[in-house]
């Protein structure tokens, strides 16, 4: 159906939707002795002491008017319909449940192992042509004769290096058996055997 086939459809729906509808005194009697015949129209009296409100009316409705009202009704029960169908979609979508993370996704975290100290090598010195040996003890290796012996170069210079990390040590030099404090040393320190000990302080680098 053309816009133009429709426009005089809706005009004449219009048309009769405005036009009054009258009635004049006798149609109220008219009607309920169509519909049953022993009905009388009401005494004056009776007329005058019933309510208007309360009085039973039958109206005429045109067969194009109540086309137009079925028409009315099934746009507004569609638009509704219409309405309601998002949240309804809403409501079926199913909840997303939190998961727990995947064993190939925990990451574990070992214990570190702690950095040791740097260690730095130092030398020792010690000069004496007619010595047949040397070596160095002290508090960094339980002052032990054997552990650190100094090698004895041509021209008497004894020397050696040992690893140490930063720290105060307490040593002294062993020549050829005696126990003597290191000549070169710029700090000493009492010894509970007699003799003073040799200061070395070794500072981070």
């Amino acid at each position: 159906m053309s816009e133009r086939e429709v426009d005089p459809f809706i005009d004449e729906i219009a048309a009769e939707l405005k036009r009054p509808v009258r009635f004049d005194s006798s149609f109220e009697s008219r009607v309920m002795a169509e519909i049953d015949p022993s009905f009388g129209a009401l005494p004056f009296e009776q007329k005058r002491s019933t309510p208007w409100i309360l009085r039973p009316r039958t109206f005429y409705v045109s067969p194009l008017a109540g086309f137009a009202v079925a028409a009315g009704l099934v746009a507004i029960i569609t638009m509704s319909v219409m309405r309601t169908v998002p949240n309804t979609e809403l409501a079926a979508a199913p909840s997303v449940q939190p998961q727990e993370p995947l064993e190939s996704q925990i990451v574990q975290v070992r214990d570190v192992a702690p950095v040791p100290p740097m260690e730095y090598a130092e030398p020792f010195t010690f000069v004496d042509s007619t010595a047949k040996s040397v070596a160095v003890v002290g508090s960094f290796n339980g002052w032990d004769t054997s552990k650190n012996v100094l090698t004895r170069s041509a021209d008497g210079v004894w020397t050696t290096n040992v690893m140490l990390t930063p720290g105060r040590y307490e040593y002294q030099i062993v020549v050829d058996g005696k126990w003597i404090a290191d000549p070169g040393a710029q700090q000493t320190a009492s010894s509970e055997f007699g003799a003073a000990n040799s200061v070395l302080i070794v500072a981070p680098r």
